[in-house]
């Protein structure tokens, strides 16, 4: 168990081993509780309560429990993202962070808001964030903060002391606890959602193009999340950052490899590609996974499966067809999603932030239900975002305004 955890409480919806998690907890009133140092807690069940434990809670055995629950408590994991301000960036923060308080994560889980900017945000008493300025490259292609602001996190005396990392994006909103994913990782072995460009051929000889060692390696194909060792994201950062600005610098030299990978999205997708080929160079190896975020255009899932969702990567919401309260909401944009119901949010358009439909009617699908609620309980906990300096106005010009 973690360094100063006094009690544990097993979660299950079910017998299914992938339904268990273990929430940590201060003190509590519980069912059982354990003194003795040498107890065996035998066949922990969620109707137990939460249980107390003793001071030497690493001399617990458990018995009972899905196998993967002992490493589950072992293992620490920090999640974070990077991120500017700006009216955009704003609202994500706050649901964000929102969504990290309210997904039962186990205690003592690190959070950081990773921003580029030239100075300290207005945002940064509510929200833990490590700051700092961004490279000019920057200002040609915006994604090279990602892997320059966790380069510069890394090299700075605020880097994470977690063994685990996990990368998220701001649009990525917890629902779930997430430590049965990170106790999977070991050094040099990673975890990471299965991208858009899997098994696709056009990634291996992409990195025939841009690899200096290691070049008979596989790329892995992964998006976020990475669940990655720190040791392992600590390497990978500065790798990824100088290859990401050498992919974009050929691709403006020569615009024709634009086209020959267009398949793969290489013209914005160059600092996903960053990523894997800097692993490969590396030899860090990643566990493909689906199914560790649910994306809003990804097919509805039903119901019993809502629950083992860990988290959701948003960006539209949908009413029921027929619903007599979507037409106040309805939008314009996203016709190609007619087939999800009426359109009512989206995080493309520039009054994302402060209209948010509410409430939201029976027979939304699980991800357009799950945006709403977010966005709407933390405008609740955090109030409006502050009018000031580090964000534009609420328009079509002002909405994408990033501070310097």
């Amino acid at each position: 168990m973690h360094d100063g955890v006094q009690s544990f409480r097993v979660i299950s919806s079910g017998t299914i081993d992938d339904a268990w998690s273990i929430n940590a907890y201060a003190q509590c009133a519980g069912t059982y509780s354990y003194q003795d140092p040498g107890t065996v807690i035998q066949g922990a069940k969620p109707d137990h309560g939460c249980t107390n434990l003793p001071d030497h809670a690493n001399l617990f055995t458990f018995e009972g429990l899905p196998p993967h629950l002992a490493e589950e408590s072992t293992t620490s994991y920090h999640i974070a993202y990077s991120a500017e301000s700006s009216l955009y960036f704003g609202y994500q923060a706050y649901a964000n962070y929102y969504a990290f308080q309210t997904s039962n994560q186990v205690e003592g889980t690190g959070y950081t808001r990773l921003l580029t900017s030239s100075e300290p945000d207005d945002l940064m008493n509510t929200i833990p964030t490590f700051q700092a300025p961004r490279l000019a490259f920057s200002h040609r292609y915006s994604p090279i903060n990602k892997p320059d602001v966790v380069a510069k996190w890394f090299e700075s005396d605020q880097a994470p002391t977690e063994e685990v990392i996990v990368l998220i994006d701001p649009d990525n909103w917890l629902l779930q606890p997430i430590a049965k994913y990170a106790s999977r990782v070991k050094k040099g072995h990673a975890l990471a959602q299965q991208a858009f460009f899997y098994r696709n051929p056009k990634v291996k000889e992409l990195y025939q193009l841009f690899c200096e060692k290691n070049c008979g390696y596989t790329p892995d194909d992964a998006a976020v999340p990475y669940f990655v060792h720190r040791d392992d994201l600590k390497a990978i950062a500065p790798l990824w950052r100088d290859l990401t600005i050498k992919i974009k610098e050929r691709t403006i030299a020569e615009p024709d490899l634009n086209q020959r990978f267009k398949a793969i999205q290489l013209d914005w997708c160059a600092e996903m590609y960053g990523y894997v080929f800097a692993a490969a160079e590396l030899g860090i190896r990643h566990t493909i996974k689906g199914k560790l975020q649910l994306r809003d255009v990804d097919q509805p899932v039903p119901p019993r499966e809502e629950n083992r969702i860990p988290m959701i990567h948003m960006g539209r919401a949908w009413f029921p067809k027929g619903d007599p309260t979507a037409e106040q909401w309805r939008h314009t944009e996203g016709e190609i999603f007619n087939y999800r119901g009426i359109q009512v949010w989206c995080k493309c358009n520039w009054t994302a932030s402060h209209i948010i439909p509410w409430p939201v009617p029976s027979g939304s699908d699980f991800a357009s239900r799950e945006t709403l609620r977010i966005l709407h309980d933390s405008m609740e906990a955090f109030g409006p975002l502050p009018k000031s300096k580090y964000r534009g106005d609420a328009s079509p010009y002002g909405y994408h305004v990033n501070f310097p």
